[in-house]
């Protein structure tokens, strides 16, 4: 799938959460030279920039420019030219509607020229099937207040049911997510987070991995899987029994939506298994 003999791709998918991949904000990048997954965020106010959702706009501006990279690019230069690339474009283009936040997107990338994994915000990787994937500390309590609401209503007599097709915790914590968008990228704020917004990542969002040489397996891969593995039928199987169990993500998965009627899945997901070769 790559001409470049230090990996190949063993599998990849990308879909929304309604199915179809062009209706996504995710997006996977696969070249010579660099493997990525960025995962735009939702925008529920439903601005497009150039008819795109400012999830889908954002992450094809990352991709190019991640495209554009040279081979051999350090973690922090790369990541400065990718948000450079970003706040061009967001000054260039202008919303149709006023939206909730400015696009932003995570992002999680394999460097085959340094051997190294680079991310900014709460995409996922595993390697040789073992995960190393963060706990955004605000998403943490978002998604624990969502629960509480959820369980509110369920005490009062809602149903599931009722739940999945008019979830009141939506409107409830929109006020939230536009208030944390103050912590992005935000030096010393201890409940800050890393995300490409056009705006300076600080070097404690930039976790840049050294692979180590024993290491054949890498997977990459954007939230929409709670509970990623070292296989993409293994990652969609549990991520079924997770959403027949709890299709509103209050219980077993803490959430920021459920699996509302038309949609597959709580989230866009994206998955890439990678298998290294000596250099």
């Amino acid at each position: 799938m790559n001409p470049n003999p230090s990996f190949t791709v063993v599998e990849s998918l990308s879909r929304s959460k309604y199915g179809e991949p062009e209706l996504g904000d995710d997006r996977l990048v696969i070249t010579s030279n660099f493997v990525a997954v960025l995962d735009g965020a939702t925008e529920a106010s439903g601005a497009h920039y150039n008819g795109l959702s400012s999830g889908q706009f954002v992450v094809k501006i990352g991709a190019q420019a991640l495209e554009s990279l040279a081979p051999d690019s350090h973690a922090t230069v790369a990541v400065e030219k990718i948000t450079q690339a970003v706040r061009e474009a967001l000054l260039e283009v202008k919303p149709d509607k006023n939206p909730n936040h400015t696009p932003c997107f995570a992002i999680v990338v394999f460097s085959a020229a340094r051997r190294e994994i680079w991310r900014v915000g709460d995409c996922q990787y595993l390697l040789d099937g073992e995960a190393y994937n963060p706990i955004i500390q605000v998403d943490q309590i978002t998604s624990q207040l969502r629960s509480l609401i959820v369980r509110s209503h369920l005490a009062q007599g809602k149903t599931i049911e009722d739940l999945l097709k008019d979830d009141p915790s939506q409107n409830l914590l929109v006020p939230f997510y536009r208030l944390q968008t103050a912590l992005r990228n935000h030096p010393e704020e201890p409940f800050g987070y890393g995300v490409i917004d056009g705006t300076r990542v600080p070097e404690r969002y930039l976790e840049v991995i050294k692979i180590p040489e024993q290491v054949k397996s890498i997977v990459l891969a954007s939230d929409g899987y709670p509970d990623l593995r070292a296989s993409l039928a293994e990652s969609e199987k549990i991520l079924t029994q997770i959403l027949t169990q709890d299709p509103l993500c209050y219980s077993i998965h803490l959430g920021q939506r459920g699996v509302a009627p038309g949609r597959e899945s709580f989230d866009d997901r994206t998955y890439v298994r990678l298998e290294l070769h000596d250099y």
